[in-house]
């Protein structure tokens, strides 16, 4: 009988024994999830957070971190685009608003008096512009300076009213670098120059009166 007794002592002992290793196991494990997910959670929120930098016009794809030469490529078609093509003086004045968030200060004194000058042809001949690109006449090159020098050919063409009255064979020139990005300027890349130069004169066309 005494034998019996032991033995139930002991199973009772290794029972109770093998319960709190189990409950010990089990709070281990729920600790180390609530771990796990409290750090998904801080990675998460950290990737939320991250600042999205966006290029217009750039190409679709992976991008490592930092601006590639390419981003800066894609930059200058779209700022080439956006003060070489519009609509009367509401589109005018739109494009130019968003080309200025661009500039460089040192250059924007320079880029206010051109868009003024611009301003009262579109106003005065209710003009619209476009510029049709050539294909195989885009380049880029970097300069010493760490600067990029974008030039782009094509066709200029100015119409009052609806009515085209001017075209002629163009260049547009771009000089840009990097900046820091900022509240305005979110890429912090910087325009330093733009010039649109006529190569030819006016097309045989056009009358007098557009000259």
């Amino acid at each position: 009988m005494t034998d019996f007794a032991t033995l139930e002592i002991a199973i009772r002992r290794n029972t109770v024994l093998a319960a709190s290793i189990c409950l010990v196991l089990t709070l281990v494990t729920v600790v180390s999830m609530g771990f796990t997910f409290a750090a998904l959670g801080h990675a998460r929120e950290i990737t939320l957070r991250m600042p999205v930098m966006v290029v217009p016009g750039a190409i679709a794809g992976v991008y490592s971190p930092g601006i590639a030469e390419q981003n800066i490529r894609a930059t200058a078609r779209y700022l080439a685009s956006l003060v070489t093509n519009f609509s009367g003086s509401k589109g005018f004045h739109e494009r130019f608003d968003e080309f200025e968030t661009y500039a460089a200060a040192s250059f924007i004194p320079a880029l206010q008096r051109a868009r003024a000058e611009l301003q009262r042809d579109v106003e005065t001949q209710n003009q619209s512009r476009t510029f049709f690109e050539a294909t195989g006449t885009e380049q880029m090159r970097k300069t010493e300076t760490g600067s990029f020098d974008y030039f782009v050919k094509g066709e200029r063409v100015v119409y009052a009213s609806g009515i085209p009255m001017e075209s002629r064979d163009s260049e547009i020139h771009l000089r840009l670098h990097l900046g820091s990005p900022s509240r305005r300027n979110p890429t912090g890349i910087l325009l330093d120059g733009f010039e649109v130069k006529d190569t030819s004169p006016l097309s045989a066309s056009n009358t007098p009166a557009a000259q």
